[in-house]
């Protein structure tokens, strides 16, 4: 297999032409807004929204000609390397389903975020440079999705970084918002080595960042004695890779950790729950559909080259991160928390889809997740705002984001409720919402494929997904009593958060919120709502569609074929299984805090040290601020003090040795080289002076001079 023929270039289509419109809209957005935005008409917002709104258009008319039709694919050379054996730098654009789908979804949400932040961001003194910024975010994001090669989706990953980095810290008065943003920012990087270390190990053995030419050479592989033999040819001269299993799922790891770190896998989920401390609507796109979309999307995008070993990995780093995000969601009161360590939840069972075969159930999870999350966060968004309009109003200093605060809203917020209500259900995963379809099928998968590795320990996954299922039940319905149910806690009365006696927010808002709820239905995913088997979404992702190259040993195959596979029966006792636990979660929440009255729930604290542990994040914080902050900090300060006390004392002291040095060579140059040098001429000149006196003509000068000499002549014969 020619390498260079793999890498040829290939013409753009009107699809790929389209799709880098698509993705160069959001840009224009940016640089428009940025420099000029405060001079335009309000602020540039109908800019920022008319150009995503073009983008979201246009990525519609390109799922309608790529979704279970054809493939689009752009390539040019990008750069060459003169004077080696590298192949040339290629760039390019894919459409396939995977790519259209994230395309949908990213746009949709950024629009309906911007719309959303219309009210909520209105008259912020930022409001230019918010929608300038959300602008860049979201052209990052679709870079991502578009591109076609490792080290541009690299690039775009880091433009994903710097862009949250930038919302999360947009109120930067605010220390917790510089804290967060800076918090976040270090964690990625983390993460982010591993996957620079993850690409240029499979570059450096196949000599290309190209991902569907890596998935050909993969897919040509062996395994054979053990190791993995892929052969090519490249500059008409043949080449072949024999890698160990170890450098394969060490390289596929590597990969892994840009998803660790950007989707909030244990143990780098530390940085998402203070992401909150950007604006609400930048909660709702960071925690929804795109950013912590990226990493579970990278790992879709290079599953053919994670081996056996590596994916039991990452099904574990899942179910992991899946229940610790569920037990510190359980005791947590501020109201954006609580969905934070949700989402960290909710992207573990992602990732433990994919650990287990269940790729095409994750991306089908990702996408409901998005809708429903998104509903959530902005929904969150608008009882804030109404809960901040009262307190300004009667000037109380209380918390507004603290659910403690609240209750009753359901009255005097009936839309938000209602809203609230399905986007809840969704995520609990009860029939009927598109949760309960995505949530089915990655347990089916995770449970099949427990069966087909062996049993025993592996079983230990599905269980966790399951004891989740249990636990997110109990903290939404928590968290939905607090908010909606009861007296109204704060000390005003209740009907003040509402924007008018006839409205109880503002339009721009509420339009958002109800077309996200209506997309957490089950029936926009799958013709039969209770059975996840005829969504034209899973099917439109599944691993056949998106690949036909694998690293994959054959028992993990089979296990995706197992589960696809699965009799109708399975499904059923799954679908109910799961069905009971959410309603058993329900049912524990309202069976704990009906019966409280207002001012026990309004001073409810953690009671016990498992309680108390859990509110704390497990002390995770704590450790790693002890572990390794703590740790640099102290080398920081003691290497400022070598740099103060021995670098600084002694090029300081130095300088002054070297300043009386100098002097001292000064006053030798000046007395002693150039006392010498003026002594010869004076010397000179005095010797020329009595030369020039003896030669004065004279005739008696000339004898008395010989007669003198004469005389001493004769003094030294006869003394010597």
């Amino acid at each position: 297999m020619e390498l260079s023929e793999l890498l040829k270039p290939l013409a753009a289509t009107p699809q790929t032409t389209t799709a880098l419109v698509v993705l160069l809209l959001p840009l224009l957005g940016f640089l428009v807004l940025f420099i000029l935005g405060r001079r335009l008409p309000r602020h540039g917002d109908w800019l920022g929204i008319g150009l995503t709104t073009g983008a979201f258009i246009l990525s519609g008319w390109l799922f309608t000609q790529t979704w279970n039709t054809a493939t689009f694919h752009m390539r040019t050379t990008w750069f060459s390397l003169p004077g080696n054996s590298l192949t040339d730098f290629t760039a390019g654009i894919l459409l396939d389903n995977l790519t259209v789908l994230m395309l949908v979804i990213v746009t949709f949400i950024s629009l309906l975020v911007q719309l959303f932040s219309v009210g909520y961001m209105h008259g912020d003194k930022g409001y230019s440079r918010y929608f300038a910024f959300l602008g860049l975010f979201t052209f990052s994001m679709l870079g991502i999705v578009l591109v076609d090669n490792l080290l541009l989706l690299f690039m775009f990953w880091e433009l994903v970084g710097l862009s949250s980095y930038l919302l999360i810290g947009f109120w930067f008065h605010k220390p917790a918002a510089v804290a967060a943003n800076k918090k976040a920012f270090l964690i990625n990087r983390i993460g982010d080595i591993g996957l620079l270390l993850g690409l240029f190990a499979f570059y450096t053995y196949f000599r290309t960042f190209d991902l569907e030419a890596l998935r050909l050479l993969i897919g040509n592989g062996i395994w054979e004695g053990g190791s993995f033999i892929a052969t090519y040819t490249l500059d008409g001269q043949d080449w072949r890779v024999e890698l160990g299993p170890i450098f394969l799922t060490v390289a596929g790891l590597g990969l892994f950790m840009g998803c660790v770190g950007k989707s909030a896998q244990f143990p780098l989920q530390v940085w998402l729950p203070d992401a909150m401390q950007g604006p609400t609507p930048v909660s709702a796109l960071i925690h929804a559909a795109t950013m912590v979309a990226a990493g579970v999307y990278l790992v879709a995008r290079c599953y053919a080259f994670f081996t056996p070993e590596a994916l039991v990995v990452i099904a574990i780093i899942g179910a992991i991160t899946a229940l610790v995000g569920a037990l510190v969601a359980l005791t947590q009161y501020d109201i954006k928390a609580v969905l934070a360590f949700s989402t960290i939840s909710q992207l573990g069972y992602m990732v433990m889809g994919m650990g287990t075969g269940a790729h095409d159930a994750a991306l089908f999870h990702l996408s409901t997740h998005a809708f429903f999350k998104a509903a959530l966060f902005l929904n969150s968004g608008i009882i804030i705002h109404a809960i901040h309009r009262g307190l300004h109003q009667h000037h109380l200093p209380l918390d507004a984001q603290d659910i403690r605060n609240m209750g009753g809203l359901r009255k005097a917020m009936p839309l938000t409720f209602y809203t609230y209500l399905i986007a809840a259900a969704a995520l609990v995963g009860l029939p009927l919402f598109s949760g309960f379809l995505s949530k089915d099928a990655i347990l089916s998968g995770s449970w099949t494929w427990a069966q087909t590795m062996g049993g025993g320990l592996y079983f230990v996954i599905p269980i966790i997904g399951f004891t989740v299922v249990l636990l997110t039940a109990f903290y939404m319905a928590r968290h939905m009593w607090f908010i909606f149910f009861g007296a109204f806690r704060a000390a005003f009365p209740v009907q003040d958060v509402r924007l008018a006696a006839g409205q109880e927010v503002e339009r721009v808002m509420l339009l958002p919120v109800i077309l996200l709820a209506i997309l957490s239905l089950s029936i926009f995913f799958s013709l039969n709502p209770l059975s996840f088997g005829g969504s034209w979404l899973l099917q439109g992702i599944s691993l056949e569609r998106l690949s036909t190259s694998y690293i994959l040993a054959d028992e993990l195959v089979q296990a995706v074929i197992a589960r696809d596979a699965a009799n109708h029966t399975l499904h059923l006792v799954f679908g109910i299984l799961s069905t009971l636990l959410g309603v058993a979660g329900i049912g524990w929440a309202i069976l704990k805090y009906r019966n409280r009255p207002a001012e026990q729930l309004l001073q409810e604290q953690p009671k016990g040290k498992l309680a108390q542990f859990s509110h704390q994040h497990f002390r995770l914080n704590e450790f790693y601020d002890r572990t390794f902050v703590q740790p640099t900090l102290a080398l920081g300060h003691q290497l400022y003090r070598i740099d103060k006390r021995i670098i600084d004392y002694t090029l300081n002291n130095g300088s002054k040795a070297l300043v009386i040095l100098a002097k001292i060579v000064a006053w030798v140059d000046r007395w002693v080289v150039d006392g010498l040098v003026w002594l010869v001429g004076a010397l000179s000149k005095v010797m020329g002076r009595v030369g020039r006196g003896l030669q004065n003509g004279k005739v008696q000068s000339y004898f008395a001079y010989s007669l003198f000499g004469f005389i001493l002549l004769m003094l030294y014969i006869i003394l010597f």
